[in-house]
């Protein structure tokens, strides 16, 4: 199987995360994707993150209808900041070296992928698929020890690598929609209609979420 990984907050999942997932898994031929609502990222502030109850259940619901589309809990059950090395290695595990992995990568990520742990082993054990990404560095993402020292950075990919991901590299329409808006917008009271699915924005509201009246 080629097996989608698609991380995220998922805080809350919307409309954008659904068309990547399914962009992605119709132009990549991919067996299904996974959504894998994250826990404590070691990237990102948490202080606005809602439980990860509701962000798993919110998936659960979203993607009820398609049946290539899993969701784990994978990284919401880890106590402690979650690492996806140590996701990829628990997928490893389970499906075997004969399955191929692809890691689902939006806009932001290839800015702070050379910070991630173990990022040397994390491409040898993955694919990377970028969205909506312009063409990798030819420096192959470059990170430094000492940046502040103005040391020149270490290359982290290989050039068969970074062609590797140039191929895989998915382009759709920008869609213009992210969660923050969607909190945003709810601690307003403006409307969240066609932004997120309708069982979603159920689901907000029978839990009053995102400070929702």
């Amino acid at each position: 199987m080629d097996i989608g990984i698609f991380g995220g907050s998922f805080n809350p999942i919307h409309i954008g995360h659904l068309i990547v997932a399914e962009e992605v898994f119709q132009l990549r031929g991919l067996s299904k994707v996974i959504f894998m609502p994250a826990g404590i990222s070691p990237h990102k502030e948490s202080s606005d993150l809602t439980d990860s109850f509701h962000r798993y259940q919110m998936v659960k619901n979203a993607i009820s209808d398609n049946e290539h589309f899993e969701v784990s809990d994978i990284e919401i059950k880890r106590s402690g900041k979650s690492y996806t090395i140590d996701t990829i290695r628990i997928l490893r595990e389970r499906y075997g070296e004969e399955h191929k992995l692809y890691l689902i990568m939006g806009t932001d990520m290839i800015n702070e992928i050379s910070t991630w742990k173990d990022i040397d082993t994390l491409s040898m054990k993955c694919r990377f698929i970028m969205v909506n990404r312009a063409s990798i560095p030819t420096n192959g993402i470059s990170k430094s020890p000492f940046p502040e020292c103005g040391i020149r950075g270490i290359k982290v990919f290989s050039d068969e690598k970074i062609a590797e991901i140039e191929r895989l590299k998915v382009t759709i329409p920008p869609i213009g929609i992210s969660s923050t808006e969607i909190r945003d917008r709810l601690r307003s009271g403006r409307s969240i209609r066609y932004l997120v699915p309708h069982c979603v924005e159920d689901y907000i509201k029978t839990h009053n979420l995102y400070g929702r009246c």
